[in-house]
């Protein structure tokens, strides 16, 4: 009678040599993010020297996609979620995070383009009755400087228009369509220039750097081993 036993020993060796290298497999495919402190230390000083560059969002249209991006990017695995507790807090670091970077692409607010149009004209001072006789016999004339109703009070959305040209060139982008997507993201730079005039550079530039180290350091490409 033939003996089994060193055949199903054999076999049990071989799967455990099996379940021995899809583990590794397994371990080495996991992502390896840094500790959650560090992005979530590095995002908060990033929205901190946001506000010191742009100040505060003020249109929704901003808060709008910033969480509509932010879904999409944990949605599609660009951003791994923090372990354990650091989870919520980085979730809404990184929302104020894009809340400022969308401030910087579309935080024109309201404009005024002609308040600077105004016309002149003359007014004559009130008497208040202790003038000297001179002052009563002559008129005080001045001159004030009146601006046009509907003309120099008109105004402007300037967040719409970079709205509206932000995602035109994000679809010129999709399809690939280079001319168009120049041409927009041209007209985006020129209609945004005056505001960017009023922002302090020197905290926007460490908002962009150590944001950035931030977002890299909770995406998949920081989690991916060197050797792939």
């Amino acid at each position: 009678m033939e003996d089994f036993s060193d055949v199903t020993d054999l076999e049990k060796r071989v799967q455990r040599i099996e379940e021995w290298i899809g583990l590794g497999a397994a371990e080495a495919a996991a992502p390896r993010l840094p500790h959650p402190a560090w992005p979530f230390v590095l995002g908060s000083a990033a929205v901190a020297f946001g506000y010191l560059g742009v100040a505060y969002p003020q249109h929704y249209y901003q808060f709008l996609f910033s969480g509509l991006l932010l879904v999409l990017l944990y949605h599609r695995s660009f951003l791994l979620p923090s372990r354990g507790l650091w989870r919520w807090p980085q979730i809404v670091v990184n929302f104020l995070l894009l809340c400022l970077l969308f401030k910087l692409l579309i935080g024109g607010g309201i404009s005024h383009p002609f308040d600077w149009i105004k016309t002149p004209s003359i007014a004559k001072a009130a008497h208040s009755g202790q003038e000297s006789w001179y002052s009563r016999f002559v008129p005080d004339i001045t001159i004030q400087w009146q601006a046009i109703p509907k003309l120099s009070e008109w105004s402007i959305d300037i967040t719409k228009i970079q709205t509206f040209l932000l995602i035109l060139t994000f679809a010129g982008a999709l399809f690939r369509f280079e001319p168009f997507t120049s041409i927009t993201a041209l007209a985006l730079l020129i209609i945004s220039l005056p505001n960017y005039l009023h922002y302090d550079w020197d905290w926007v530039v460490l908002f962009l750097i150590v944001g950035s180290v931030s977002i890299y350091l909770q995406s998949k490409a920081s989690a991916t081993p060197r050797g792939r």
